[in-house]
Protein backbone atom coordinates (compact mmCIF):
# COMPACT_ATOMS: atom_id res chain seq x y z
CA UNK A 1 0.00 0.00 0.00
CA UNK A 2 1.34 3.42 -0.93
CA UNK A 3 2.05 6.03 1.74
CA UNK A 4 -0.75 8.55 1.98
CA UNK A 5 0.13 12.27 2.19
CA UNK A 6 -1.01 14.59 4.91
CA UNK A 7 -2.36 18.06 4.17
CA UNK A 8 -0.15 21.01 5.16
CA UNK A 9 -0.40 24.75 4.84
CA UNK A 10 2.28 26.43 2.79
CA UNK A 11 3.48 28.24 5.91
CA UNK A 12 3.94 24.96 7.81
CA UNK A 13 5.92 23.58 4.91
CA UNK A 14 8.12 26.66 4.54
CA UNK A 15 8.76 26.79 8.27
CA UNK A 16 9.95 23.18 8.10
CA UNK A 17 12.17 23.98 5.12
CA UNK A 18 13.47 27.14 6.82
CA UNK A 19 12.60 29.32 3.84
CA UNK A 20 10.40 32.41 3.51
CA UNK A 21 6.68 31.82 3.04
CA UNK A 22 5.35 33.71 -0.02
CA UNK A 23 3.37 36.67 1.26
CA UNK A 24 -0.39 36.30 1.09
CA UNK A 25 -0.27 32.53 0.62
CA UNK A 26 0.40 31.39 4.18
CA UNK A 27 -2.87 29.43 4.42
CA UNK A 28 -2.65 27.75 1.02
CA UNK A 29 -3.38 24.06 1.61
CA UNK A 30 -1.18 21.47 -0.07
CA UNK A 31 -2.58 17.96 -0.25
CA UNK A 32 0.04 16.11 -2.28
CA UNK A 33 3.38 16.42 -4.09
CA UNK A 34 3.35 15.65 -7.81
CA UNK A 35 5.36 16.21 -10.97
CA UNK A 36 5.02 19.46 -12.88
CA UNK A 37 2.93 17.66 -15.48
CA UNK A 38 0.57 15.89 -13.05
CA UNK A 39 0.18 18.53 -10.33
CA UNK A 40 -3.19 20.20 -9.83
CA UNK A 41 -4.68 23.09 -7.89
CA UNK A 42 -3.91 21.63 -4.43
CA UNK A 43 -0.52 20.10 -5.18
CA UNK A 44 3.11 21.07 -4.64
CA UNK A 45 5.77 20.47 -7.29
CA UNK A 46 9.39 21.49 -7.92
CA UNK A 47 11.49 22.80 -10.81
CA UNK A 48 15.24 22.20 -10.70
CA UNK A 49 16.33 20.70 -14.03
CA UNK A 50 16.19 22.93 -17.12
CA UNK A 51 15.16 19.92 -19.20
CA UNK A 52 11.73 20.29 -17.61
CA UNK A 53 11.26 23.98 -18.42
CA UNK A 54 8.34 23.18 -20.74
CA UNK A 55 6.59 21.43 -17.87
CA UNK A 56 7.24 24.39 -15.60
CA UNK A 57 5.70 26.76 -18.13
CA UNK A 58 2.48 24.75 -18.33
CA UNK A 59 2.13 23.36 -14.82
CA UNK A 60 -1.18 23.63 -12.99
CA UNK A 61 0.38 23.17 -9.53
CA UNK A 62 -0.68 25.32 -6.61
CA UNK A 63 2.95 26.02 -5.67
CA UNK A 64 6.37 25.13 -7.02
CA UNK A 65 9.73 24.94 -5.26
CA UNK A 66 12.01 26.93 -7.56
CA UNK A 67 15.15 29.06 -7.70
CA UNK A 68 14.55 32.81 -7.84
CA UNK A 69 16.15 33.02 -11.31
CA UNK A 70 13.61 30.51 -12.67
CA UNK A 71 10.47 31.81 -10.98
CA UNK A 72 9.41 33.86 -14.02
CA UNK A 73 8.98 30.64 -16.01
CA UNK A 74 5.96 29.60 -13.95
CA UNK A 75 2.45 30.44 -15.18
CA UNK A 76 0.44 33.23 -13.61
CA UNK A 77 -1.36 32.00 -10.51
CA UNK A 78 1.25 29.39 -9.57
CA UNK A 79 2.95 30.36 -6.32
CA UNK A 80 6.76 30.31 -6.56
CA UNK A 81 8.35 29.02 -3.35
CA UNK A 82 11.91 30.30 -3.54
CA UNK A 83 14.82 28.13 -2.47
CA UNK A 84 18.45 27.79 -3.49
CA UNK A 85 18.11 24.00 -3.61
CA UNK A 86 14.75 22.94 -5.08
CA UNK A 87 15.57 19.25 -5.26
CA UNK A 88 16.78 19.10 -1.66
CA UNK A 89 13.69 21.02 -0.56
CA UNK A 90 11.56 18.57 -2.53
CA UNK A 91 13.15 15.66 -0.66
CA UNK A 92 12.53 17.33 2.70
CA UNK A 93 8.94 18.13 1.72
CA UNK A 94 8.33 14.49 0.79
CA UNK A 95 9.61 13.35 4.18
CA UNK A 96 7.27 15.79 5.92
CA UNK A 97 4.12 15.21 3.85
CA UNK A 98 4.53 11.45 3.36
CA UNK A 99 5.63 10.15 6.77
CA UNK A 100 6.29 6.42 6.87
CA UNK A 101 4.11 4.57 9.37
CA UNK A 102 6.01 3.49 12.44
CA UNK A 103 5.71 -0.23 13.15
CA UNK A 104 4.51 -1.37 16.53
CA UNK A 105 7.38 -2.45 18.75
CA UNK A 106 7.68 -6.11 19.63
CA UNK A 107 8.56 -9.55 18.33
CA UNK A 108 6.04 -11.36 16.14
CA UNK A 109 4.88 -14.70 17.47
CA UNK A 110 6.12 -16.27 14.24
CA UNK A 111 9.65 -14.85 14.53
CA UNK A 112 12.46 -17.03 15.91
CA UNK A 113 14.82 -15.20 18.28
CA UNK A 114 17.66 -16.86 20.15
CA UNK A 115 17.52 -16.63 23.92
CA UNK A 116 21.05 -15.16 23.92
CA UNK A 117 20.21 -12.40 21.44
CA UNK A 118 19.72 -8.85 22.77
CA UNK A 119 16.65 -7.13 21.34
CA UNK A 120 15.77 -3.59 22.46
CA UNK A 121 12.15 -3.24 23.64
CA UNK A 122 11.45 -0.60 20.98
CA UNK A 123 12.58 -2.83 18.09
CA UNK A 124 10.16 -4.60 15.77
CA UNK A 125 10.78 -8.08 14.36
CA UNK A 126 8.32 -9.23 11.70
CA UNK A 127 6.96 -12.76 11.14
CA UNK A 128 9.34 -15.56 10.14
CA UNK A 129 12.46 -13.51 10.76
CA UNK A 130 15.27 -15.43 12.47
CA UNK A 131 17.72 -13.86 14.92
CA UNK A 132 20.66 -16.04 15.93
CA UNK A 133 22.67 -16.24 19.12
CA UNK A 134 24.43 -13.17 20.54
CA UNK A 135 22.97 -10.82 17.93
CA UNK A 136 22.34 -7.29 19.20
CA UNK A 137 19.28 -5.42 17.90
CA UNK A 138 19.28 -1.73 18.84
CA UNK A 139 16.49 0.75 19.62
CA UNK A 140 13.78 1.31 16.99
CA UNK A 141 15.31 -1.23 14.60
CA UNK A 142 12.82 -2.79 12.17
CA UNK A 143 13.56 -6.28 10.88
CA UNK A 144 11.39 -7.40 7.97
CA UNK A 145 9.69 -10.73 7.41
CA UNK A 146 11.90 -13.73 6.60
CA UNK A 147 15.09 -11.78 7.31
CA UNK A 148 18.01 -13.70 8.84
CA UNK A 149 20.26 -12.00 11.38
CA UNK A 150 23.29 -14.18 11.93
CA UNK A 151 25.22 -14.98 15.07
CA UNK A 152 26.84 -11.95 16.69
CA UNK A 153 25.46 -9.46 14.16
CA UNK A 154 25.02 -5.92 15.54
CA UNK A 155 22.35 -3.54 14.19
CA UNK A 156 22.37 0.09 15.30
CA UNK A 157 19.54 2.39 16.30
CA UNK A 158 16.69 3.12 13.85
CA UNK A 159 18.11 0.92 11.09
CA UNK A 160 15.61 -0.79 8.78
CA UNK A 161 16.28 -4.32 7.57
CA UNK A 162 14.04 -5.32 4.65
CA UNK A 163 12.36 -8.64 4.09
CA UNK A 164 14.47 -11.64 3.03
CA UNK A 165 17.75 -9.91 3.98
CA UNK A 166 20.60 -12.14 5.19
CA UNK A 167 23.25 -10.73 7.54
CA UNK A 168 26.36 -12.59 8.69
CA UNK A 169 29.52 -11.41 10.47
CA UNK A 170 28.25 -7.84 10.14
CA UNK A 171 28.05 -4.68 12.22
CA UNK A 172 25.62 -2.03 10.97
CA UNK A 173 25.43 1.54 12.27
CA UNK A 174 22.51 3.85 12.94
CA UNK A 175 19.73 4.97 10.57
CA UNK A 176 20.70 2.64 7.75
CA UNK A 177 18.27 1.23 5.19
CA UNK A 178 18.91 -2.29 3.93
CA UNK A 179 16.41 -3.09 1.18
CA UNK A 180 14.81 -6.51 0.55
CA UNK A 181 16.96 -9.36 -0.65
CA UNK A 182 20.33 -7.91 0.35
CA UNK A 183 23.04 -10.41 1.32
CA UNK A 184 25.84 -9.18 3.56
CA UNK A 185 28.74 -11.09 5.08
CA UNK A 186 28.84 -14.22 2.94
CA UNK A 187 32.20 -15.62 1.79
CA UNK A 188 34.21 -13.76 -0.81
CA UNK A 189 35.57 -15.41 -3.95
CA UNK A 190 38.89 -16.80 -2.72
CA UNK A 191 40.58 -19.95 -3.99
CA UNK A 192 44.13 -21.29 -4.11
CA UNK A 193 45.24 -23.38 -7.10
CA UNK A 194 48.06 -25.86 -6.72
CA UNK A 195 49.42 -29.21 -7.88
CA UNK A 196 48.60 -32.50 -6.27
CA UNK A 197 49.69 -36.08 -6.87
CA UNK A 198 46.67 -36.51 -9.10
CA UNK A 199 46.94 -33.19 -10.95
CA UNK A 200 45.67 -29.74 -10.00
CA UNK A 201 43.33 -28.85 -7.17
CA UNK A 202 41.37 -25.71 -6.35
CA UNK A 203 41.25 -25.15 -2.60
CA UNK A 204 38.84 -22.78 -0.89
CA UNK A 205 40.51 -20.01 1.11
CA UNK A 206 38.50 -19.53 4.34
CA UNK A 207 37.03 -16.04 4.59
CA UNK A 208 37.41 -15.13 8.26
CA UNK A 209 36.86 -11.35 8.24
CA UNK A 210 33.64 -9.40 8.66
CA UNK A 211 31.73 -6.40 7.31
CA UNK A 212 31.61 -2.97 8.95
CA UNK A 213 28.83 -0.61 7.82
CA UNK A 214 28.64 2.97 9.08
CA UNK A 215 25.72 5.27 9.81
CA UNK A 216 23.04 6.43 7.34
CA UNK A 217 24.10 3.93 4.69
CA UNK A 218 21.49 2.77 2.17
CA UNK A 219 21.88 -0.53 0.32
CA UNK A 220 19.56 -1.38 -2.56
CA UNK A 221 17.63 -4.58 -3.20
CA UNK A 222 19.53 -7.77 -4.05
CA UNK A 223 22.95 -6.20 -3.55
CA UNK A 224 25.67 -8.49 -2.19
CA UNK A 225 28.57 -7.49 0.07
CA UNK A 226 31.16 -10.15 0.87
CA UNK A 227 32.95 -10.44 4.20
CA UNK A 228 36.66 -9.76 4.39
CA UNK A 229 39.15 -12.52 3.78
CA UNK A 230 41.21 -11.51 6.85
CA UNK A 231 40.26 -7.94 7.79
CA UNK A 232 36.85 -6.40 7.15
CA UNK A 233 34.96 -5.13 4.15
CA UNK A 234 34.11 -1.52 5.08
CA UNK A 235 31.22 0.71 3.98
CA UNK A 236 31.60 4.16 5.54
CA UNK A 237 28.92 6.68 6.61
CA UNK A 238 26.32 7.95 4.13
CA UNK A 239 27.36 5.63 1.30
CA UNK A 240 24.44 5.00 -1.06
CA UNK A 241 24.46 1.71 -2.97
CA UNK A 242 21.86 0.92 -5.63
CA UNK A 243 20.18 -2.40 -6.46
CA UNK A 244 22.10 -5.44 -7.72
CA UNK A 245 25.60 -4.24 -6.86
CA UNK A 246 28.42 -6.67 -5.97
CA UNK A 247 31.08 -5.56 -3.48
CA UNK A 248 33.85 -8.10 -2.97
CA UNK A 249 35.93 -8.98 0.09
CA UNK A 250 38.00 -6.27 1.76
CA UNK A 251 36.72 -3.46 -0.45
CA UNK A 252 36.47 -0.05 1.22
CA UNK A 253 33.67 2.31 0.19
CA UNK A 254 34.24 5.92 1.27
CA UNK A 255 31.98 8.39 3.01
CA UNK A 256 29.08 9.48 0.81
CA UNK A 257 30.11 7.30 -2.13
CA UNK A 258 27.30 6.55 -4.60
CA UNK A 259 27.30 3.30 -6.55
CA UNK A 260 24.65 2.84 -9.25
CA UNK A 261 23.01 -0.46 -10.17
CA UNK A 262 24.81 -3.50 -11.60
CA UNK A 263 28.27 -2.28 -10.61
CA UNK A 264 30.95 -4.75 -9.54
CA UNK A 265 33.68 -3.71 -7.09
CA UNK A 266 36.46 -6.30 -6.93
CA UNK A 267 38.39 -7.34 -3.84
CA UNK A 268 40.46 -4.82 -1.88
CA UNK A 269 39.45 -1.90 -4.12
CA UNK A 270 39.13 1.45 -2.33
CA UNK A 271 36.64 4.17 -3.27
CA UNK A 272 37.28 7.63 -1.85
CA UNK A 273 34.87 10.08 -0.26
CA UNK A 274 31.90 11.10 -2.44
CA UNK A 275 32.99 9.05 -5.42
CA UNK A 276 30.32 8.17 -8.00
CA UNK A 277 30.37 4.89 -9.95
CA UNK A 278 27.96 4.83 -12.91
CA UNK A 279 25.72 1.88 -13.70
CA UNK A 280 27.13 -1.37 -15.09
CA UNK A 281 30.72 -0.30 -14.44
CA UNK A 282 33.42 -2.52 -13.01
CA UNK A 283 36.35 -1.69 -10.72
CA UNK A 284 39.25 -4.15 -10.70
CA UNK A 285 40.79 -5.40 -7.49
CA UNK A 286 43.39 -3.62 -5.35
CA UNK A 287 42.82 -0.25 -7.07
CA UNK A 288 42.32 3.17 -5.47
CA UNK A 289 39.82 5.75 -6.70
CA UNK A 290 40.40 9.20 -5.21
CA UNK A 291 37.82 11.43 -3.53
CA UNK A 292 35.01 12.78 -5.73
CA UNK A 293 36.12 10.86 -8.82
CA UNK A 294 33.18 10.14 -11.14
CA UNK A 295 33.15 6.99 -13.28
CA UNK A 296 30.77 7.11 -16.25
CA UNK A 297 28.29 4.30 -16.84
CA UNK A 298 29.57 1.07 -18.43
CA UNK A 299 33.19 1.90 -17.74
CA UNK A 300 35.91 -0.58 -16.85
CA UNK A 301 38.35 0.74 -14.26
CA UNK A 302 41.61 -1.19 -14.66
CA UNK A 303 44.02 1.27 -13.00
CA UNK A 304 43.95 3.61 -10.02
CA UNK A 305 42.81 7.24 -10.41
CA UNK A 306 44.46 9.41 -7.79
CA UNK A 307 43.43 12.91 -8.90
CA UNK A 308 40.46 14.04 -6.76
CA UNK A 309 37.42 15.11 -8.74
CA UNK A 310 38.52 13.52 -12.01
CA UNK A 311 35.84 12.24 -14.42
CA UNK A 312 36.68 9.03 -16.29
CA UNK A 313 34.94 6.88 -18.91
CA UNK A 314 35.43 4.00 -21.28
CA UNK A 315 36.86 0.49 -21.34
CA UNK A 316 39.53 0.69 -20.10
CA UNK A 317 38.56 3.88 -18.27
CA UNK A 318 40.57 7.02 -19.10
CA UNK A 319 40.02 10.74 -18.36
CA UNK A 320 36.78 11.66 -20.05
CA UNK A 321 38.31 14.23 -22.44
CA UNK A 322 40.66 11.54 -23.74
CA UNK A 323 37.73 9.13 -24.10
CA UNK A 324 35.73 11.71 -26.07
CA UNK A 325 38.67 12.34 -28.41
CA UNK A 326 38.99 8.60 -29.00
CA UNK A 327 35.29 8.27 -29.82
CA UNK A 328 35.45 11.27 -32.17
CA UNK A 329 38.54 9.86 -33.92
CA UNK A 330 36.89 6.47 -34.32
CA UNK A 331 33.81 8.12 -35.82
CA UNK A 332 35.96 10.03 -38.34
CA UNK A 333 37.90 6.90 -39.31
CA UNK A 334 34.66 4.98 -39.77
CA UNK A 335 33.30 7.74 -41.98
CA UNK A 336 36.53 7.78 -44.06
CA UNK A 337 36.40 4.01 -44.60
CA UNK A 338 32.72 4.17 -45.57
CA UNK A 339 33.45 6.97 -48.07
CA UNK A 340 36.22 4.94 -49.70
CA UNK A 341 33.99 1.89 -49.96
CA UNK A 342 31.17 3.96 -51.45
CA UNK A 343 33.64 5.41 -53.98
CA UNK A 344 34.77 1.99 -55.04
CA UNK A 345 38.21 2.19 -53.45
CA UNK A 346 37.70 -0.59 -50.94
CA UNK A 347 37.43 -3.65 -53.18
CA UNK A 348 38.41 -7.18 -52.31
CA UNK A 349 42.10 -8.01 -51.82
Amino acid sequence: MSIQPRTLTLKALCDHLKITTPAGHENLELKAIKTLHDAGASDLSFFDNQQYKHGARSTQAAAVLVRERDASVLPEGVVPVLTNQPYMAFAQALQLMYPEPKPEAGISQFAVVSASATVHPTARIEPYAVVYANANIGPHVHIGAHAVVGEGVVIGEATKIGSHVTLQKTTIGQKCIIHPGVRIGQDGFGFAIGPTERGVTIMKVPQVGGVQIGNEVEIGANTTIDCGALGDTVILDMAKIDNQVQIAHNAKIGIGARIVSQVGIAGSATLGTFTVIGGQSGVAGHLTIADKVMVAARSGVTKSFTNPGEVVAGMPAVPIKEWRRSIATLARLTKMVKTKVDDGEGGDD
